[in-house]
Order: C-alpha cells, then sequence, then structure tokens
C-alpha cells in the first residue's frame, strides 16, 4: 500500500483521489499509509469521521501502526466530526479555517481524508455531488485528498467510472 500511494501522489502533487476497497477491514491501514506519507512530506492531517466515531478511527489508526497521539499532540493531525446530512457547502468549506491556519504554521499541505463509505448504494450514489463540489473547490489548492469506498468486489467494476468521474485517480 505504501509504495502505490508513494507512486500515485508525486512528492508537491495535491490529486484528489479515490481508492476503492473490497471490505471494511482494508480501511484503516489504507488510512494509516496514506496520513505516514502526508506526514513525511510535511504534511498536516485531517481526518474527517463521521459523529461519534473519532475515538475508533484514532484506535484502528494506531492499530495499523500509525502514531496518532505523537501527530495531534504535535499539532500535526485533527479529526473532526460531521454528520451524514452534512451539507454539500459546509462538507467544502466549514474546515477551511484549520486549513489556512495549518499553512500558516508551515505546512505544505493537507493530506485530508474522509471515513470511508459504502458499500451502501444510496450513500454511494449521494456522494457524488459531494465529491464533485470538492474536486471543483479543491483543485490547484495544497489538499491532498483522499476518498475511500468499500464497493466489494461485486460492485467494484460497475462504481470504478462513477467515482473515476469526480476524482483525479482511482486506486485499487
Amino acid at each position: 500500500m505504501d509504495s502505490a500511494l508513494a507512486q500515485a501522489i508525486a512528492p508537491g502533487a495535491c490529486p484528489h483521489l479515490a481508492m476503492l476497497l473490497a471490505s471494511p477491514e482494508e480501511v484503516a491501514p489504507a488510512f494509516a499509509s496514506f496520513y505516514a506519507l502526508g506526514a513525511k512530506r510535511n504534511g498536516w492531517l485531517f481526518h474527517r469521521t463521521f459523529a461519534g466515531q473519532a475515538d475508533a478511527d484514532r484506535a484502528a489508526l494506531t492499530a495499523a501502526g500509525l502514531d496518532v497521539a505523537a501527530l495531534e499532540a504535535e499539532g500535526r493531525m485533527v479529526f473532526s466530526e460531521i454528520a451524514l446530512d452534512i451539507t454539500v457547502e459546509d462538507y467544502v468549506h466549514a474546515w477551511e479555517p484549520e486549513l489556512e491556519a495549518a499553512l500558516a504554521r508551515g505546512f505544505d499541505a493537507a493530506w485530508w481524508a474522509r471515513a470511508a463509505i459504502g458499500p451502501d448504494a444510496d450513500i454511494l450514489d449521494r456522494s457524488v455531488a459531494y465529491d464533485a463540489a470538492w474536486d471543483a473547490h479543491f483543485h490547484d489548492k495544497p489538499c491532498v485528498s483522499l476518498c475511500m469506498f468499500i464497493v466489494g468486489d461485486v460492485e467494484r467494476d460497475r462504481r470504478a467510472a462513477q467515482i473515476a468521474a469526480t476524482h483525479d485517480q482511482l486506486l485499487r
């Protein structure tokens, strides 16, 4: 996973990536690899999760080998919780003051990821508008973005084109 992410994210580049996963067990290791690479590249790490899930995500990332406690203590990583009914506008803009402050403190870019979604078809379908707005707003800004989708093996091919349409690169 580390080498695939490093190849997908050239130093200094700020792509909007999508990753298709077959199962929830793949999520924490993938996030841990993403954030570890971001930390190596002077990134400010922003993990957006669903309401009530931040502690569970911290524990999962720690178990996957990421030193979450140290990153948070150093001000290099932030966890933010959102509700599923967040508006597209808030989804895209609510965290920008924190991003601007992090850049002012000397970080090169935000390394942003949101909780993995899927395999629920309604949530996957709903994500298209959010990802399109995100891509339009953060294109050419210092923000490496990773969106994870749990699609399983059966849905992988059908969902790939839909998800790829709003992302710079699709990782499998």
